[in-house]
């Protein structure tokens, strides 16, 4: 990895540092579960990042991944290395269906908060979110200016 590529990881703002209590064991999805929350349980690859209106590198975008827990807990793993982790809550009735995330502090770092907005279609998940205190995006955009980040997430294959 280039140091440019680890610049550009370590500047997106929900990757900030936090304590690591990783747990190793995700459970496996439940198809038949049409909660989100249950239906989003386990690893999703991180398929794109928009931040502000500008991509992130593809080749640093595939080393990410994301593990969702059923208590609304996730955790961003770089490779397999976790990077950031924290809790979120969401509004599935919402219309756009909505979110409220936080991560947890690190030794170096204090807690950030973000609201947003997601879809869930099968293997794809859509998230666009901003820091607390600007207004909550209402569509899954992410132009230069807005201060949004717009991530878009595939079901991990299993391994």
């Amino acid at each position: 990895m280039t140091a440019a590529l680890l610049s550009a990881l370590l500047s997106l703002p929900w990757w900030a540092p936090a304590s690591m209590t990783w747990a190793t064991g995700i459970p496996r999805w439940d198809a038949a579960s049409s909660d989100d929350r249950a239906v989003s349980v386990g690893l999703w690859d991180v398929v794109a990042v928009e931040l502000n209106g500008v991509e992130i590198d593809a080749e640093l975008v595939a080393l990410l991944r994301i593990a969702y827990r059923a208590d609304g807990s996730w955790t961003v793993l770089f490779r397999t290395v976790p990077l950031a982790e924290g809790t979120s809550t969401i509004d599935e009735r919402a219309d756009p269906k909505t979110f409220e995330m936080q991560t947890l502090a690190g030794e170096k770092s204090k807690p950030h908060r973000y609201t947003g907005i997601y879809r869930l279609d099968g293997d794809s998940r859509l998230l666009c979110f901003v820091e607390s205190g600007m207004p909550r995006p209402d569509t899954f955009t992410a132009p230069r200016g807005s201060g949004r980040v717009l991530v878009t997430l595939r079901r991990a294959a299993e391994r």
